[in-house]
This record gives structure tokens, sequence and C-alpha cells, in this order.
């Protein structure tokens, strides 16, 4: 196993309490909030409807992530349980609305011995907003083993989470009204895992203002808020879930750009996003996220992510590419409208 590093300071405590949480409703046999984030109401063979979505504070739409989980929960349910998911292909093709739920409908292309794959569309008013290649394999000796090693990282319980640093910002006497605001409607929101991003920075507002151009590198810590049943299927979307939560936003570390630098960022949004499984693990236990990104042009930024278990096992590695865009800024004047309800997808400010 890897050495973790224990050196890393959480931010000043404020020594208030935290503000209160709003909490996702639990079905029967549910336990979890990410299992009701995850939920599929059944509609008909092979069609399901979500249950509960997430909207980030300043998106213009339904969290990837979310979109992601749960089309593979829905392709799961259509394959036998000796097959397990290896790798997922997909792309977002329309903003998710929150406030109505999404169709899965699963196509069954193929039912092999060894491998089965699906393809699963997602939809509202009749218009498909993404769609992914999902292949299930099942279980094989390894006759080959080799992955690259688990990076050096502060040990999980010395990093602050990321409701530590959102309330500590809400104290903070150089945050604006307007800010706070924002950051008093990320706390209320339900977010069922929890994400410790590793920064350079023991400063949470400097590197949520300003933060200094670096390498397009970044590490996180997550899990599951609370147990999850033994099923590999539910790690398996619960890690598709938290797969989304940081990664695009390292292709912006080299330009020292957020949701409130000048330049700010005007939209960032998902444009594809392809997982492969390696081998069985737990989500509700620490995960160590490691990303980078190797070009931004264009308008677009490319990242790529590997997972691995406290132990050192790589159990996951990702691809996403995503549209990016900051504002113009002329004679010291911004051409993009300052207002909310622009076109800025702004997932930055919910992902503080």
């Amino acid at each position: 196993m890897p050495t973790l590093n224990k050196s890393c300071r959480p931010p000043a405590s404020t020594g208030l309490p935290h503000l209160p949480t709003m909490k996702l409703p639990l079905s029967e046999g549910i336990s979890t909030e990410i299992e009701a984030a995850l939920e599929l109401e059944y509609i008909d063979a092979d069609l399901y409807r979500s249950r509960h979505l997430w909207l980030p504070v300043g998106a213009r739409g339904v969290y990837g992530g979310q979109v992601v989980g749960l089309a593979l929960a829905a392709a799961t349910k259509t394959v036998p349980p000796t097959h397990h998911v290896h790798s997922l292909h997909s792309y977002f093709i329309l903003p998710g609305d929150a406030n109505i739920p999404i169709i899965y409908k699963v196509i069954r292309v193929r039912d092999g011995r060894t491998y089965v794959t699906r393809i699963v569309n997602a939809s509202q008013k009749g218009k498909i907003i993404f769609s992914c290649i999902c292949s299930f394999q099942t279980s094989e000796d390894n006759a080959l083993d080799h992955q690259y090693e688990m990076p050096q990282a502060p040990h999980p319980d010395s990093i602050p989470s990321e409701e530590d640093e959102l309330n500590y910002l809400l104290k903070h006497p150089e945050v604006s009204s307007s800010s706070a605001s924002l950051i008093k409607m990320r706390l209320k929101q339900p977010i069922p895992i929890e994400a410790k991003l590793i920064r350079e920075t023991v400063e949470p507002l400097s590197a949520w203002r300003a933060p200094e151009k670096r390498k397009p590198k970044q590490l996180a810590w997550m899990r599951a808020k609370g147990k999850l049943p033994d099923a590999l299927s539910v790690h398996h979307c619960v890690a598709a879930y938290c797969s989304d939560y940081y990664l695009l936003n390292t292709s912006l570390l080299p330009h020292g750009i957020t949701r409130f630098s000048t330049p700010r960022l005007q939209m960032i949004a998902s444009l594809d996003h392809t997982i492969w499984f390696h081998e069985p693990f737990r989500a509700d236990e620490w995960l160590l996220y490691e990303m980078e990104s190797s070009r931004t042009c264009g308008g677009r930024g490319l990242t790529f992510g590997r997972i691995f278990t406290m132990d050192g096992r790589l159990v996951m590695s990702c691809a996403q590419e995503g549209v990016i865009r900051i504002e113009k800024i002329s004679k010291g004047i911004s051409d993009s409208p300052g207002n909310q309800d622009d076109e800025s997808g702004n997932t930055v400010a919910a992902k503080l």
C-alpha cells in the first residue's frame, strides 16, 4: 500500500455549526441518499423513469454523473447477475430538466456467453438528451496483470470536506453577500457523496476566487455517504455518479479560471464521458481520484482520470471532454451578461 501523507492542514474552523441540509426521501428498502439518487421506476419492459434529479447551483441541467449512473442502473437491470459492466461510453446531447423525470430506454444489442451489450437512450419531452453504450462481462482469470501506481496523497482524514470548506467560506468576511447566497443554496442541497479535493493551498478563498495557474493535475478522495448493499452493480453505479464530479474542472487549472476570477468562467459542460471498470471495489470506502488534462483548445477541454482503492488497486479509468467558455473582456468591460439565467453552465459554482 502506498504511503499516505497526513501533513495536509484543514482550513481554520469557524467554531459554528454547519447549515442543515435537505434530505432525499428514501423508498422502502433503501438506506442511503445515493441509492435514492440512482433509483429508477419501472414503466415497461426495458423502460425506466428517474425519481429524484439534482440540479447543481448555477448549472444549466441535471448533474451529469447522475445521468450516467442512472443509465448504467437501467442497463444493469436487463443483464444477468453473472455479468458486470467493464466499459461505458456516453454522450451528453441536451441539458436535463430537473423538474421532469428522465425516461431511460434500454436496447438489447447482444447477449453472448462472455459479453453482453446494451444501448441506453435517455429522453425528456420526446427528445434524446443522453445516449450511452455499455458492455458487460463474466469474470475471467487474470492471465496478465499490470497497472499504474497509486500516487502519494494525504490521508482522507486530514482533508476538509467540501461542506467544511463551504461553511468556512460562508463565515469569511471577504465573501460577498451574493456569493454567500450561492454557498447557502449549495449547502442546502442533498449531496449523497463525500468529496475531499486535495488543494495545493490550505486557504479555500484563494483557490475559489483567484487560483494560481498550475499543472493540469489534481487529486480528490471520494466515497458514498452511508453503508451500501454488497451488490457490485450498486458500487459501479455509485462510482459512475462520482466520476463526473471534479474531472472536467482539471482542464481549468493551467489558466487560473473560476466562476469568480477575471476573466471568469462562463460555461463548463460535459460533452462525453467514458469509464472502464477494472476490478471489484466498494464505493462506500474511500477512493482516490487522480485527474489530469492533456489538452484544452477550440472551446473544449480533454481530461483523464484514474480511481484507486486505499490499498493501491487501480479499479477504474475515465476520460471526458467538455465545452469550456470564458467571458470576453474588451476595454475592461465584460461582453457576457452578469445575470443568472444566461447560457452559463457555471457548474463550478456547484463544486466549490
